[in-house]
């Protein structure tokens, strides 16, 4: 329970909820309106697929992709030898990057601050964040353990009879899915100092942006927190995006005859990665205005700036793919792809300008804006 420790007591024993009660009820007001979002996607996902044949059909669409997700992992572990523990690796490493893109929704930072404030015991947050990860974890390790099943209900004939082998690459890659996320959210917990902090009580950079009119402008307010630790989400995030963005482009290089595939997994990259990125700078780089109130930026003017942020990375890699895919594959329609690139600079300006308050809307349009640009992606080779 939290309550105070009994030489802190001055009165009666404050006592309520639990920790863990308390932690499991924010958790799930913070992923309902996640969790029902990402629930119409998939079942529009599921219908798209089965094209309303049944749900034998949608049933059977689930189980191959249970299957494929889990291949590499059964595959591995079958093989043995150093094969083994990179696939354990390789499935624990999948997972504990959706428990990453969901970290905030599973302990807020803005927590830190009043949960040191209490007198909790560290067995008790362990223990809450566990259960939390454990939760959040039952999508992908669901998802794995069903392809587990389906590999060996088939008994394909690269198994070789190492099911036993499968059975423990499951469990230890879920172990260490569960292992590494408490230790994420520890290590959360323990926080850091950012480097640029005195933005707003008289730092350096504060000085330039009093001192230097000129440098009020994206170099201070955008490039420096980004690189000084102000900003470190919104930077790791643009380093990721941009990294997916050149993957693809090795990959369209690699295999130019599957271009259709690669420009509609960058479409949905991009959808993607836009909303992420405009929701990290809403909570790293926007507050940064209220610092410099007494500074003559212009609102309108920053929110620009900071959209334009938002969509850099991401719309990069759209012309880097366009470029390579025109470029390596023996026959392209320029006119659909130059349609296709097109309609992702008008999708990401849809999100970032055009924002819609209700979920059900904004999935839909998101939903329209994935299945065009999938569409015109289908249409570039002949």
């Amino acid at each position: 329970m939290i309550r105070r420790p009994p030489e802190a007591t001055q009165g009666p024993a404050l006592e309520g909820w639990s920790y863990g009660r308390v932690h499991a009820a924010a958790c799930w007001l913070a992923l309902r309106r996640w969790v029902w979002r990402w629930a119409v996607f998939a079942a529009v996902a599921v219908l798209v697929a089965t094209g309303g044949a049944g749900v034998d059909t949608a049933l059977g669409v689930a189980k191959a992709l249970a299957a494929w997700a889990a291949l590499p992992l059964a595959r591995g572990a079958a093989a043995g030898g150093v094969w083994a523990p990179l696939a354990v690796l390789g499935c624990a490493g999948v997972g504990l990057a959706l428990l990453a893109s969901v970290r905030q929704r599973l302990w807020p930072t803005a927590w830190r601050e009043a949960e040191r404030a209490l007198p909790l015991a560290p067995r008790a947050t362990r223990l809450s964040d566990l259960r939390i990860v454990a939760l959040a974890s039952l999508p992908w390790a669901g998802l794995q353990g069903l392809g587990l099943l389906a590999w060996l209900a088939q008994s394909p004939p690269w198994l070789g009879g190492r099911a036993g082998a499968v059975v423990a690459a499951g469990l230890a890659a879920l172990a260490l899915m569960l292992g590494g996320g408490v230790l994420m959210q520890q290590a959360r917990r323990r926080g850091s100092q950012p480097r640029w902090a005195g933005l707003a009580t008289g730092g350096s950079a504060a000085g330039a942006l009093r001192s230097r009119p000129w440098a009020l402008r994206s170099r201070v307010l955008l490039l420096w927190p980004l690189g000084r630790g102000v900003a470190p989400r919104s930077a790791r995030h643009a380093l990721a995006t941009a990294g997916a963005g050149g993957l693809l482009m090795a990959a369209a290089a690699w295999r130019p005859a599957w271009a259709p595939a690669w420009l509609g997994l960058q479409a949905l990259l991009v959808l993607a990665e836009v909303a992420r990125a405009q929701a990290l700078a809403a909570l790293e780089l926007r507050p940064l205005l209220a610092a410099c109130a007494a500074l003559p930026l212009s609102q309108r003017a920053w929110g620009w700036r900071l959209d334009a942020a938002a969509a850099t990375p991401a719309l990069a890699g759209v012309a880097g793919l366009a470029a390579v895919v025109l470029g390596t594959a023996p026959a392209v329609h320029a006119p659909v792809l130059a349609a296709w690139a097109g309609w992702l600079v008008l999708a990401v300006a849809l999100v970032l300008r055009v924002p819609l308050a209700d979920a059900a809307l904004q999935s839909a349009r998101w939903l329209f804006l994935l299945v065009v640009a999938v569409a015109l992606g289908s249409e570039v080779l002949p």
